[in-house]
């Protein structure tokens, strides 16, 4: 078995985070999980935890068969040693809740504070008789937002934007928007698989169509503010970064790409990074739970594709398996598909800047 090899700003990132799990027992399983197989002395450094602290929950571990020993080669030197990896059983075990930070605290007050700042939306959205559950799932997602968000100019224009952006979530419609908006009463059913495209919705609230087109289709997509937009026809269709389908598929990217980095560390023999069919089979999982439907499945591929390519970039492909990544893009059909997905092939393969916003998705066929 071979050492893995990753780049310094995705590990520098991965010890951060790391450094912020208050649960010793689960911050040595994710440093084996995220930064691969490890000697006893790097768990050491890299955990912050005494020789003894770390000893001790790694004889757990492996009592537990959540980590196992083998003999590692060292890529760089062709050295052999023996390190610490975890097994299976282990990643089902650092999966099974979430990760309690030390910092928790500290976002929950800031939370709060962001929440006080919302009180003209929320009076704004009450007027116009906006449901409480649905005010609620706004005020959930915008204070994570942040500070970004409240440098806007607070005012009609923005709310009704971003009441426009929720009104056509995703998550808002097909089989799971009954379960996702978690109305309960007879009269409370008027959101589920229901959206207006913005001439509709625009006509409805008496809003400026330049206004929503500027806020809801462009300012409010930048990478900024954690939303994404895909444009179909005359309809657009959103998700949040923070939302289910938001956390559910940068979740499933970042583990497929982990796992894509093991395979080609690995060296297994014709291993080819094919990113359309990465995109294909997360945009499958996605179907099955329910988070997506069978209409939107071809568009979510294509901004799957651009977020895949994203992602693999901010982990260090280029540095770490350039070649198969460019091989990857290369060979890719469906990025032709979009217009952001054009343009972020062509500048790959060029070797030039990308300039373009991937928290959009445009068809080819589009205007």
């Amino acid at each position: 078995m071979e050492s893995w090899n990753i780049s310094k700003k995705l590990k520098n990132d991965l010890l951060k985070k790391s450094s912020n799990i208050a649960d010793n027992s689960r911050r040595i399983l994710f440093i084996l999980r995220n930064l691969g197989p490890q000697r006893f002395t790097n768990i050491v450094k890299y955990s912050n935890l005494s020789r003894s602290t770390v000893s001790k929950y790694l004889r757990l571990h492996s009592k537990n068969q959540y980590v196992e020993q083998k003999i590692i080669t060292d890529k760089n030197s062709n050295k052999q040693y023996q390190s610490y990896v975890i097994t299976d059983k282990g990643i089902e075990k650092l999966g099974e809740g979430p990760l309690r930070l030390k910092d928790e605290l500290f976002v929950i007050n800031q939370l709060k504070g962001n929440v006080r700042k919302l009180e003209d939306l929320i009076d704004f959205y009450k007027k116009i008789n906006v449901e409480d559950l649905f005010i609620i799932h706004i005020v959930r997602i915008v204070s994570k937002i942040g500070d970004n968000f409240f440098e806007l100019q607070q005012d009609r224009d923005l709310f009704l934007s971003l009441f426009y952006i929720f009104y056509n979530s995703i998550l808002g419609q097909g089989a799971l928007a009954n379960r996702y908006w978690r109305f309960d009463k007879d009269d409370t059913q008027q959101f589920k698989g229901y959206k207006l495209n913005l001439d509709q919705f625009c006509e409805v609230y008496k809003v400026a169509k330049e206004a929503i087109n500027y806020l809801a289709r462009f300012k409010l997509i930048q990478s900024d503010f954690g939303f994404y937009l895909i444009k179909r026809e005359n309809n657009d269709f959103y998700f949040h970064e923070e939302d289910l389908l938001g956390t559910t598929t940068l979740r499933l990217i970042r583990d497929r790409l982990f796992d894509e980095i093991i395979n080609l560390q690995e060296d297994i023999s014709g291993m080819v990074l094919d990113l359309d069919i990465i995109s294909e089979e997360i945009s499958e999982h996605l179907l099955e739970m329910g988070l997506i439907w069978n209409a939107i499945e071809h568009q979510f591929q294509l901004l799957l594709l651009n977020l895949i390519l994203k992602s693999a970039i901010d982990m260090g492909f280029l540095d770490i398996e350039r070649e198969k990544l460019m091989e990857g893009v290369a060979q890719s059909k469906k990025l032709l598909q979009s217009k952001e997905g054009k343009i972020l092939k062509e500048s790959l393969l060029n070797n030039a800047k990308i300039n373009v916003n991937l928290n959009i998705l445009s068809s080819i066929d589009e205007d």
